[in-house]
């Protein structure tokens, strides 16, 4: 969109500059050519920021996705609640009962505050 508009605004420009002197619509188009390189490069370098800026939150949610769910399988099948029990004592039994859903698919987080 930006490299049409300034072919655009250089279109204008050689129009308005060849009424005046026709040997300078030569160097007016070079310029244009000029421009329309450096944009075409700020677009590639854009595009490569855009990728690296995707790539590092891809490897977010995946880090987040793999302490959520260990090996592609639910946590409860990995970790052992005795090491919860250890942290937080007996109350982790009742927390946990009384945060479980009985029969809705949906997932429970609990967070430690």
């Amino acid at each position: 969109m930006a490299i049409q508009a300034a072919a655009t605004v250089y279109e204008q420009l050689k129009g308005q500059i060849s009424t005046v002197d026709d040997s300078l619509s030569r160097h007016t188009e070079a310029l244009k050519i000029n421009a329309i390189k450096q944009l075409r490069e700020l677009e590639k370098k854009l595009l490569r920021a855009e990728k690296r800026k995707f790539s590092e939150q891809k490897k977010r949610i995946h880090t987040i996705k793999e302490a959520l769910f260990p090996g592609d399988g639910l946590q409860e099948r990995c970790d052992n609640i005795c090491w919860y029990y250890a942290k937080f004592g007996k109350d982790i039994i009742q927390l946990l009962y009384d945060n479980s859903l009985s029969l809705e698919q949906e997932f429970v987080l609990l967070l430690e505050v």
